[in-house]
C-alpha cells in the first residue's frame, strides 16, 4: 500500500488569497498549471478554489471575474488527508465526496500541499508498470510472431503478415 507521501512529487505549497479577484486566481493556476489551489485568509485554510468553481460559480452565472473574489465562489467543504494516509483513503474520500482535490497536512495539520486524482492516477500507472510491460510483451508475441510449419525434411517460416487470418501461433 502506497501512503500519499509517497505519492506527491515535490510541491510548491501553493495558495491564493480569499480576497484575490477569481482572474487573478485563474492566472496562477494556468501559469502553474494546476487545476485547484487551497485559500487562505490570513493564516488560516479557508476553502478549495478550482475549475470547477470556475466554471460553475463564474462562467456559467455569467459573473465577471475581475470583479468576483474567490472567497465568494470557492469550495468551503475542505476535505484533508495526512501525508502517511494510504493512498486508496484518499481515493475513497474522493469518490465519497464527489471531490477531485484533497488538502494534505503534515503530522503537525500544516498545510503541504493539495493532492489530485490525477496524482493517484499517476502512481497507480507507475505501480503497475512491469505487469503493462508484460501484458504487452505477451500481446505482441502472440500476435505479432512468425509462424513455422515442418514440411519433409525442412521448417518453413511464414513473416507475420498484417491482416493475413491465420498468422498467429
Amino acid at each position: 500500500m502506497s501512503v500519499i507521501q509517497s505519492v506527491v512529487r515535490k510541491w510548491d505549497p501553493f495558495w491564493v488569497e480569499a480576497d484575490a479577484t477569481v482572474r487573478e486566481a485563474v492566472r496562477e493556476l494556468c501559469e502553474r498549471k494546476i487545476g485547484a489551489a487551497a485559500v487562505k485568509s490570513g493564516d488560516e485554510l479557508v476553502g478549495v478554489f478550482s475549475e470547477r468553481d470556475v466554471l460553475a460559480r463564474v462562467v456559467y452565472k455569467g459573473l465577471d471575474p475581475d470583479k468576483v473574489r474567490v472567497r465568494d465562489v470557492m469550495s468551503t467543504a475542505v476535505n484533508i488527508v495526512h501525508l502517511d494516509d494510504e493512498s486508496r483513503m484518499a481515493k475513497a474520500i474522493m469518490v465519497t465526496h464527489h471531490v477531485r482535490h484533497l488538502i494534505v497536512v503534515d503530522s503537525n495539520n500544516q498545510y503541504c500541499g493539495i493532492l489530485s486524482m490525477r496524482d493517484l492516477m499517476e502512481a497507480d500507472i507507475s505501480d503497475c508498470q512491469d505487469l503493462i510491460h508484460e501484458l504487452n510483451d505477451r500481446y505482441y508475441e502472440q500476435n505479432y510472431a512468425a509462424k513455422w510449419r515442418i514440411s519433409s525434411n525442412r521448417v518453413i517460416i511464414e513473416p507475420y503478415v498484417p491482416g493475413k487470418a491465420g498468422t498467429t501461433v
